[in-house]
């Protein structure tokens, strides 16, 4: 019995083989990318909870004018273990310096943490080689990645061999780490004891009650409340903070929510992603429903004719779904290949090293599973609406191979499966003219900057010795000033679209004192004028003026004035807090996006960071930036001849400001992506639907022509009932799209207005290529020689 379910099946899917070439087509491109997508969503919900004890674990958080955030001061975690029993153990997690590593001539840089010996009683990252419960406690310890150390070692265990840490610390190789989980927040390839980093003048000088730069992680007991201990927390506050920090407040979350504090777009991107997977299922599942019921048409009378012969509906069934099943095994086969050999890779690309996919069958076995299950439930769907819809129909007039009704009147669940068929494609279409216009409209927006002629050398290459390179640098520096192709420079340690996270609270002196917390960076003279941002109020920083120093001038922005309350600021004092210094504000510059468009800018406060020196970068702009490779290539020469580790490197920032939105190009390729699936496998429906309706009014097309119907006419009949199913999508969608589009617009602190012709464009092109689709086909059927339609009964 099996063996004749699968020959028939063959030889029906053969003879139907357009049909069954779209729904493989459809289903398999359709199958891939819900699949990447459901890989990405199980990483996504996933995030962090692959430790043991997991739902122990937790991270301490600072809340204050600024917001909340996942930092807190240095010396807590020592005092909180102390203090609390509720608290297990902890450990920092703490990012200063990338280190350089040295075996036998091989020099690495690669991101470093350091942490406490805890570290691997709170997270149960896995060792290759060493044991976790040892790995940590010397302080010349150092464990590697997987990676790493084959770069250093090759393919031997490493353990107990010496490795040079920046040119002069000798280091033992403790433990070497498996590939740590994509989904894991803590990502790095180097792990260093604390202790060294707390002999370092410049930590140890910040490491206060005061600076919150550290990430701290408790593990909690067994029987601790995470509620009950937060409460605990005040007191200890106002016991320990400084007297500056006292109206911060400690809380703790759950590692798993640490992700959605750091980017708390990483949620969105979820649900998006589940949004977008549901779309795809439903319209491969919408198209092969109505394929095969278009196809099941003209298999009336081997229906009937098994029915008279003895089959049950059973086995009627089991014919239909054993046909469904082979074609959507086929498409899993094809969409297996497309997704792990070209969807994954592009995935993977436009997340630019955040959370790559990577597949395993073994450890997505969830996905595949997953998969699977709506395998089998649209097999299940597919196969037996058409055979129940034919298992009703009259037995008589099935063996005569009649067929009554229109699909819009006597099928009306095919037609509502097209609309919404339709319905998700217009909301797709638009959605993805949403994404692009807002990419475009943020990479042609005023800056309040100019980009332009601009090139950015790394000017901090990680030299063997600092104070030869500066003698050395300076020179150059004078000599590029005298180079007639450079308008101006500046050196500094932050560029626009490269603005650190470092933020400090400032309070203005004065009877009303105001505290605001300010994002606030060094930068040297001519920095504003060589980037073009205007001084709307005093100057700038000047060489001469502010070489004392004494004064501490500062420029801030508009943003930061505004938020002072000032309408003038020049001349206004301000004390930062945990130091004793007073800032002077000398001027104020016009707000300009530092970071993306997608940002509000924040109040911002740049400090005079002195005479030119080897900062992190050197901005050159030239009269016309096609003439820079010659200096490019001096500058070069001459940078090499001081000793570093790294290689010169140079960006146009141009270039720069426009990969800011480089993700979102990727997010709206794949938009763009799901949006043609959707229309192909839309038209593909209304195509089997077409077929159908001509299918089931062969007679009637055939008198309408012996009456003298012309072609135009018929081909109007059959296609009127799919204009209707369109306009009806058009009245559900338009206004979707239009909710969705507000409310994405509106996730961006600049943002462009979709106009209203956008809308009125989609509906105009939907219904053209509706009308092409329903008019070819009606002609064909209109075409068809009359006397062979009378004959169809």
């Amino acid at each position: 019995m099996l063996q004749n379910y699968f020959k028939i099946a063959f030889r029906t899917l053969w003879k139907n083989r357009l049909f069954t070439a779209i729904n493989v087509l459809g289903f398999s491109l359709g199958l891939a990318s819900a699949g990447v997508l459901i890989l990405f969503i199980q990483r996504g919900i996933t995030f962090d909870t692959f430790h043991r004890d997991n739902d122990r674990i937790y991270f301490v958080q600072t809340t204050d004018a600024g917001g909340r955030y996942n930092q807190t001061v240095y010396p807590i975690l020592e005092q909180l273990v102390k203090t609390y029993p509720e608290i297990e153990t902890g450990t920092h997690v703490q990012g200063w310096n990338n280190v350089w590593l040295n075996y036998k001539g091989k020099d690495l840089q690669k991101t470093t943490k350091y942490v406490d010996s805890t570290f691997f009683d709170v997270f149960s990252f896995k060792l290759k080689y060493g044991d976790p419960a040892t790995a940590l406690k010397r302080k010349q310890s150092v464990v590697l990645d997987g990676l790493v150390a084959e770069a250093l070692f090759g393919d031997r265990n490493p353990l107990g061999e010496t490795v040079t840490v920046e040119d002069s610390m000798s280091f033992t190789v403790t433990g070497v780490l498996e590939p740590v989980p994509a989904n894991s927040s803590i990502q790095f390839e180097v792990l260093l004891p604390i202790s060294n980093l707390e002999d370092n003048k410049g930590f140890a000088s910040n490491a206060d009650w005061y600076n919150t730069f550290a990430t701290v992680y408790l593990k909690l007991r067994k029987d601790a409340n995470a509620k009950k201990l937060e409460a605990k927390f005040p007191v200890f506050a106002k016991s320990h903070f400084h007297a500056d920090g006292q109206k911060r407040q400690i809380r703790i979350a759950p590692l798993e929510e640490y992700i959605h504090y750091e980017n708390p777009n990483f949620r969105w991107m979820i649900y998006g992603a589940i949004t977008i997977a549901v779309f795809i299922v439903l319209i491969i599942s919408i198209n092969m429903v109505n394929l095969n019921t278009a196809m099941s048409f003209t298999r009336v009378k081997e229906v009937a004719v098994r029915k008279v012969t003895g089959s049950t509906l059973g086995q009627v069934l089991a014919q239909f779904w054993t046909e469904a099943a082979l074609v959507l095994l086929g498409s899993l086969l094809i969409a297996a290949m497309f997704g792990v050999l070209y969807l994954v890779p592009q995935f993977n690309e436009f997340r630019q090293g955040r959370m790559q996919l990577v597949v395993n069958w073994q450890q997505d076995s969830t996905t595949l599973l997953t998969l699977m299950g709506i395998i089998a439930i649209i097999a299940f769907v597919a196969g037996t609406v058409p055979a129940a819809y034919l298992n009703k129909l009259d037995l008589r007039d099935t063996l005569k191979g009649k067929i009554s009704g229109k699909p819009a009147s006597g099928n009306w669940t095919q037609g509502t499966l097209i609309v919404v068929q339709l319905v998700i494609a217009i909301v797709l279409v638009i959605g993805a003219i949403a994404v692009r216009w807002q990419i475009n409209y943020m990479r042609q927006a005023d800056t309040g900057f100019r980009g332009e002629n601009i090139i950015v050398v790394a000017s901090d290459l990680q030299y063997k010795d600092e104070s030869v390179a500066l003698a050395r640098f300076v020179p150059i520096l004078d000599e590029l000033k005298q180079n007639s192709k450079i308008q101006s420079m500046a050196t500094s340690g932050v560029v626009p679209t490269r603005y650190r996270n470092n933020y400090n609270t400032y309070t203005p002196e004065g009877v009303d004192q105001k505290d605001i917390r300010l994002r606030h960076v060094g930068t040297s003279t001519d920095y504003t004028s060589t980037y073009g941002i205007e001084i709307v109020e005093g100057r700038d920083f000047s060489e001469a003026l502010d070489k004392k120093g004494d004064q501490h001038p500062v420029v801030i922005n508009e943003a930061a004035r505004k938020a002072f309350g000032w309408t003038a600021a020049v001349g206004k004092r301000l004390r930062q807090g945990n130091n004793p210094d007073v800032y002077t504000v000398i001027g104020v510059m016009k707000d300009f996006h530092y970071g993306p468009l997608k940002e509000r800018i924040e109040p911002l406060l740049h400090w005079y960071d002195g005479p030119p020196s080897l900062n992190s970068y050197l901005t050159l702009k030239f009269a016309d930036v096609s003439k820079a490779k010659s200096v490019l290539a001096g500058l070069e020469k001459q940078m090499k001849k001081i000793p570093s580790k790294r290689p010169f490197q140079f960006f146009y920032m141009q270039e720069e400001l426009g990969k800011q939105y480089n993700d979102l190009d990727g997010i709206w390729k794949m938009v763009n992506f799901v949006t043609l699936l959707a229309i192909v496998i839309a038209l593909a429906g209304i195509f089997g639907l077409i077929s159908l309706a001509a299918s089931k009014r062969t007679k009637e097309i055939g008198i309408r022509k012996v009456l003298g119907a012309s072609v135009q006419g018929i081909a109007m009949l059959l296609s009127r009932d799919f204009v209707i199913l369109l306009v009806i999508a058009l009245l559900v969608g338009l206004p979707l799209a239009y909710t969705f589009v507000i409310k994405y617009l509106a996730s961006f602190e600049y943002h462009v207005n979709l106009p209203w012709y956008v809308f009125a464009l989609v509906a105009l092109g939907a219904l053209a290529l509706t009308v092409s689709t329903v008019g070819f086909q009606g002609i064909k059927a209109a075409l068809a020689d009359p006397v062979k339609s009378l004959r169809s009964e």
